[in-house]
């Protein structure tokens, strides 16, 4: 076949229209492909991109909640909230972990370790809020990041607020501390988040969620580093404000408080006021004791070490068991004359002591004598209170102390209360596998060996003998924001008033003529039992107690006095108790109450 020159000027331009024609077709596609794309990310997707604009041009920070102030029944601050500063690491922005954690560390003066693990908590929280890696800052650290800033991408330091409990050590039993929740607190907790910080104990656990409030969160401007702008070119926008918590109002007097304390000084012990015609608690007082204010920081080894030492400083003793010794001896003595054991009229010999079964039982002093049951308790005559165990069973005198209250727990608003003990027969059997012998029911009825009572039952069971029978249930907390807390009822025991007179008058006669002749108070007549109890290491000295109620005859303040291993109640506890009833009485101020040294005086229960 021949070409002619046209055929061949055809071709090339036949091609070039089909090239063009793909080439318009594609270029119309993609024309078409990018309006529906710039369609679907302007139109469609405007609200998503916005947000995700607003999420590189601003960081959300929390805006914490204020936590329910605590006050005592006159409106003192027992505890509060201060401005501070926490180093925070924002999770979307942690990146080269190793490296981070090992600049942070030499800011925080930490393990790089410990640094580590909180990053690593931080990056798996995936949460857009700041995760707290160390609350209440100093300016050491703050300076320090200021300084190394520029190398520490993620990290940044927020205002936030830390709790402050003025009073210190004075009620930090009653109050407990918060700090840092823990994982396993945060299993229960699923409203909570990693890093915040709540109640631990006392008061602040118990009513954490009353007191917490609910956090509010705002919207600060940042740079492309993340980093916060200046307060001059953008102001926190606040996109949820905060709840402040509940203020809780608790009966505590401050001011008596204060003077338990001092009047207990330095010794290892407790001191638990009430007001009998409540169960009000008016002061709890337990040392040695810690500062709350240390777990609002991170722990120091030379802290931590310090509220681990060997006197136990967070052990609360005024909710402790220890052997009542005998303070116990009131509740034989109910137990005798309601078991017809003796009659309100009964005299029996004392001396030194007695025998059984070839053991000897030994008294306080070796005078003799006949005494009528008022001088008997007055006195604290161990012979007199055997010669009545002899005649009961552990069945009989535990009936009675449970009535009065105790072995079980007082009702007051506290974790870690302990129930005492008021053993019997089946007790010993299950627990020591042992049968009861009649020696137990002698050591029982002096309140020795296993007989337990708290400080706070001692309160409680001598503010219900002052209420003639009407046991109050301890509390704490009256008010929580505006709802009023009425006190629990009080439990009536049943008694024959002529039992009745014999202990009141015994209680009596303790202090005007007694064992407890160091409270006297002139013309406001106190009622009371000394106790002074064994217990180990051997060779130590005994446990001191005083459990009292004033005025004997319609009672305003109940109290219960208790020194670890103190020696006598009649010369160390009963002084305790006459100078904090000196200042509530106002016969003494709070400036006046200095601890005293031992008494020297003879030996008493």
């Amino acid at each position: 076949m021949i070409t002619t020159p046209s055929s061949k000027q055809q071709a090339p331009a036949f091609e070039t229209t089909s090239k063009m024609v793909v080439l318009l077709v594609v270029i119309s596609l993609c024309m078409v492909a990018l309006v529906v794309r710039l369609f679907w990310l302007q139109v469609l997707q405007n609200k998503y991109y916005k947000a995700c604009a607003v999420e590189n041009s601003t960081r959300v920070t929390f805006l914490r909640a204020p936590r329910g102030i605590i006050y005592d029944r006159h409106g003192n601050l027992l505890a509060t909230n201060k401005q501070s500063l926490s180093m925070v690491a924002i999770p979307n922005q942690i990146e080269h972990l190793s490296d981070l954690s090992s600049r942070l560390s030499k800011v925080l003066d930490l393990p790089v370790q410990k640094v580590h693990a909180q990053l690593m908590k931080a990056k798996a929280s995936h949460s857009v809020l700041p995760y707290v890696i160390e609350h209440d800052v100093d300016m050491k650290i703050v300076s320090n990041f200021y300084e190394n800033r520029l190398f520490l991408p993620g990290i940044d330091i927020l205002a936030d607020v830390s709790r402050n409990y003025p009073q210190g050590e004075l009620c930090a039993h009653v109050l407990g501390y918060c700090g840092e929740i823990t994982s396993g607190q945060l299993e229960t907790r699923p409203e909570r988040r990693m890093g915040d910080v709540v109640g631990q104990d006392g008061v602040e656990r118990l009513y954490d969620v009353q007191l917490r409030g609910v956090d509010g969160e705002q919207r600060v401007s940042v740079n492309a580093m993340g980093t916060s702008l200046s307060k001059e070119t953008a102001k926190p926008v606040i996109t949820k404000e905060s709840q402040a918590g509940q203020p809780i109002v608790l009966s505590i007097d401050l001011d008596l408080q204060r003077a338990a304390w001092n009047a207990l000084g330095d010794r290892s012990g407790a001191v638990v006021a009430i007001d009998p015609q409540t169960g009000e608690v008016l002061a709890m007082v337990s040392r040695p004791s810690f500062d709350p204010n240390v777990f609002t920081r991170r722990i120091t080894p030379a802290v931590w070490k310090k509220i681990n030492a060997p006197s136990h400083p967070m052990h609360n003793r005024a909710l402790s068991g220890f052997p009542p010794g005998s303070i116990w001896k009131a509740i034989t003595l109910i137990a005798a004359l309601e078991n017809k054991v003796v009659k309100p009229d009964t005299k029996l010999h004392v001396s030194g002591g007695i025998s059984l079964g070839g053991f000897f039982f030994g008294d306080w002093t070796h005078t003799s004598g006949v005494y009528d049951l008022v001088k008997c308790l007055a006195w604290s005559r161990d012979s007199a209170f055997y010669q009545m165990g002899l005649k009961m069973t552990p069945e009989m005198i535990k009936e009675w102390g449970v009535k009065f209250g105790a072995g079980r727990p007082t009702g007051v608003e506290l974790r870690h209360e302990g129930s005492g003990l008021v053993p019997d027969s089946a007790w010993k059997e299950r627990v020591l596998h042992e049968k009861w012998y009649p020696g137990n029911t002698l050591h029982m009825s002096i309140g020795q060996t296993f007989t337990q009572v708290t400080p706070a039952q001692g309160a409680r069971i001598f503010g219900a003998f002052g209420m003639r029978g009407q046991v109050p249930g301890l509390h704490l907390v009256m008010k929580i924001g505006d709802r009023q807390i009425p006190p629990p009822e009080k439990e009536k025991i049943k008694m024959n008033p002529k039992f009745l007179k014999v202990v009141l008058d015994g209680l009596k006669a303790v202090v005007a003529s007694g064992t407890a002749g160091a409270t006297k108070l002139g013309t406001i007549e106190v009622a009371g039992k000394t106790g002074s109890a064994e217990a180990p290491p051997a060779g130590s000295k005994t446990h001191a107690w005083f459990a009292c109620y004033a005025p004997a005859d319609k009672p305003r303040i109940a109290m219960c006095c208790f020194v670890e291993h103190g020696g006598h109640g009649g010369s160390i506890c009963a002084p305790i108790a006459k100078q904090i009833l000196e200042f509530y009485f106002g016969l003494k101020d709070n400036t006046q109450i200095v601890q005293k040294p031992p008494s020297a005086k003879p030996k008493r229960h």
